[in-house]
């Protein structure tokens, strides 16, 4: 079996932030045709997974893979992750900076999204740049303190 030290050291980082915090999700990219989920979740380049330490079942990360009979409306199914497929990993009660991305495995999909977003808000910026600024004199200088009004 050949290692792949991206893959090993990613499968390291995910399991340490596992353990420290007990409850994540992972976000994995599910077009890959090596992943393994229920059928209706297949397709998602950002499905979300939680994985918690509470689980009765046991939650295998290893250096290529994530294995683990994970349960979905009520059904349980044996999952099967490659490392390669998760692209974050985050805490589910705080805000996505919260955990990790691996920017090499984030599908192209997400990637076009995240572009595009970029490019509106870069847009909005730029046209908050070009509005006209009025130049302060002395007098409307003086309208612009505070006034207590009874």
């Amino acid at each position: 079996m050949k290692v792949n030290f991206a893959q090993a050291a990613k499968a390291k980082q995910l399991k340490e932030f596992f353990q420290k915090h007990g409850r994540i999700y992972i976000v994995v990219n599910a077009t890959r045709e090596d992943v393994i989920v229920p059928e209706h979740l297949f397709g998602d380049p950002a499905l979300r997974l939680v994985l918690n330490l509470r689980m009765p079942q046991p939650i295998r990360i290893r250096e290529d893979v994530i294995e683990s009979e994970l349960t979905f409306q009520g059904t349980p199914f044996s999952c099967r992750i490659p490392m390669q497929a998760v692209w974050a990993a985050y805490l589910p009660d705080l805000h996505l900076d919260t955990g990790i991305i691996w920017d090499s495995e984030i599908p192209e999909t997400i990637k076009s999204v995240i572009d595009a977003v970029r490019s509106q808000q870069d847009e909005r910026n730029a046209q908050e740049e070009e509005e006209i600024e009025v130049p302060q004199t002395p007098s409307s200088a003086k309208r612009r303190h505070l006034r207590i009004v009874k």
